[in-house]
């Protein structure tokens, strides 16, 4: 992972293959939130990419997707209260934009209005709308299409939430997102190779994960928000434990900016990518467990 301390106020959450620093200023597909009701205590903006500006690296470099990977759809109905429907509107939107990254069409129709339900049982009607839903269906033989379809009603419900001060939402959303984002990339690596660029990609979310949980810090009365943070937490401090390599960083960053300070990148080690692998795991079936199912005694 390459990561610039540039002087601006800009950092990613769900982050891509570069550093914030590294991105131009404005692009289609990026969303820039601010705290809400944060706003007094903090001066950032978090630059968003959607998750279709890192799937489309991963689909490059790994070729097709897999369905089985995906959040089961016909759970939806077993969500019922708020933050367990943000954490997994944020798992199945992600899954809704893995879907139409890698064009697996059968299954994006079925993503969107899952994540239409979840969106209008949170106050986000709109955002997923019929018209687009029409269009869905008429473009299901053009990829490009449905990528455009799918981040057009991604970033909707995130403006919205942004928009109507839904903080304590949006950031549990963040969360089911990010932890989807971990899952679906990391299944990807079927054999560790520190020299692989899926690897990198894995490492690089150390960054995104340091500003999710800054961003959660802003929402810290809330008890579901703060249990959620502190699995966040959990992670990172198994990202603390990789060795990082500093080196002196060389030239301005492609988007002309002056760039202060050293180049870092995390190592992956076999073993460390195993044990964040098994910890992401645990904390995506504790999010998408249905709120119905009770837990099996052990000793049954």
């Amino acid at each position: 992972m390459r990561h610039h301390y540039a002087l601006i106020a800009l950092t990613g959450i769900l982050a891509s293959c570069s550093s914030p620093a590294d991105k131009p200023e404005a692009k289609q597909d990026t969303l820039v939130i601010g705290g809400n009701d944060a706003s007094e205590q903090t001066a950032n903006l978090y630059q968003m990419p959607t998750p279709n500006e890192l799937f489309q690296i991963v689909r490059e470099m790994s070729g097709e997707g897999q369905k089985r990977m995906m959040s089961p759809a016909k759970e939806v109905d077993r969500y019922v209260t708020t933050p367990k429907r943000a954490l997994n509107f944020g798992v199945y939107a992600t899954d809704l934009v893995y879907a139409s990254s890698y064009k697996i069409t059968s299954e994006v129709v079925r993503y969107y209005l899952t994540c239409k339900k979840l969106g209008d049982e949170l106050g986000l009607s709109g955002s997923f709308s019929d018209g687009d839903f029409v269009r869905l269906e008429r473009n299901l033989t053009h990829g490009d299409s449905l990528d455009v379809i799918s981040n057009d009603a991604y970033e909707r419900a995130y403006r919205k939430m942004q928009d109507d001060q839904m903080g304590t939402t949006l950031s549990m959303v963040l969360a089911g997102g990010w932890v989807e984002s971990m899952h679906l990339v990391m299944r990807q690596v079927l054999h560790f190779d520190a020299a692989d660029p899926l690897v990198a990609r894995v490492a690089e979310q150390k960054v995104s994960l340091d500003h999710l949980i800054d961003l959660m810090e802003a929402y810290k009365n809330d008890s579901n928000v703060t249990a959620m943070r502190g699995q966040l937490i959990k992670l990172r401090d198994i990202y603390d434990q990789f060795p990082v390599v500093r080196s002196a960083h060389q030239g301005a960053s492609p988007s002309g900016r002056m760039v202060l300070g050293d180049d870092v990148t995390i190592v992956l080690t076999p073993e460390g990518f195993e044990q964040l692998g098994t910890a992401v795991e645990a904390l995506r079936e504790s999010i998408i467990k249905p709120e119905d199912q009770t837990a099996v005694p052990s000793n049954s």
